[in-house]
């Protein structure tokens, strides 16, 4: 659903900004932890993960070559040097097994068509013992005061294109992930 304009770019980074003290208030990863991040899409989120833990290893893919290149240039202009960076499938990671103390997912399961699988494939890179985080919104709880049916019908047209793509903009409101 996301695009890959600069304007696009600079909306995620700003809602990623937004979300900093609700999402990662107590995200720190322990020193010498190797930590995957599963969509990183343009590193925003990259950017707050690899400061709050400048002594974990990560490594963060994205399907997209370009939103690889871009963060690669976020986290460089941050001076971070903590992350590496590759374009990857999460249906066809090149990553062995238990190769992950720590695995991060955000906003990534509600533009997958089989998201149960991703969660799958991703866990079998969990090294015993390892975490998973996921975050997932939910673009149905959309509220505005004052109310606005223009921006109501805007929403449920996003909805309806994501669920068109193969994804489910609503998935943070499920209690099972099919």
């Amino acid at each position: 659903m996301h695009g890959y304009h600069r304007r696009e770019n600079d909306r995620l980074q700003d809602q990623a900004e937004t979300l900093v003290d609700l999402l990662h208030s107590d995200t720190s990863y322990p020193p010498g932890s190797v930590v995957l991040e599963a969509g990183c899409g343009i590193g925003a989120q990259t950017v707050t993960l690899a400061q709050r833990s400048p002594d974990a290893r990560f490594t963060s893919f994205d399907v997209s070559a370009d939103s690889v290149a871009q963060a690669k240039r976020t986290t460089d202009a941050a001076g971070i040097t903590n992350v590496h960076f590759q374009q990857a499938d999460i249906f066809a990671l090149p990553f062995a097994p238990e190769s992950f103390d720590h695995i991060f997912v955000c906003f990534v399961l509600e533009h997958l068509s089989r998201p149960a699988e991703a969660l799958t494939i991703l866990n079998r890179l969990l090294r015993p013992g390892g975490t998973m985080t996921v975050i997932e919104g939910d673009h149905g709880s959309t509220y505005f005061h004052p109310d606005s049916s223009a921006a109501r019908m805007a929403i449920q047209c996003l909805v309806e294109l994501q669920r068109l793509a193969g994804g489910n903009a609503l998935i943070g409101r499920s209690s099972s992930i099919h």
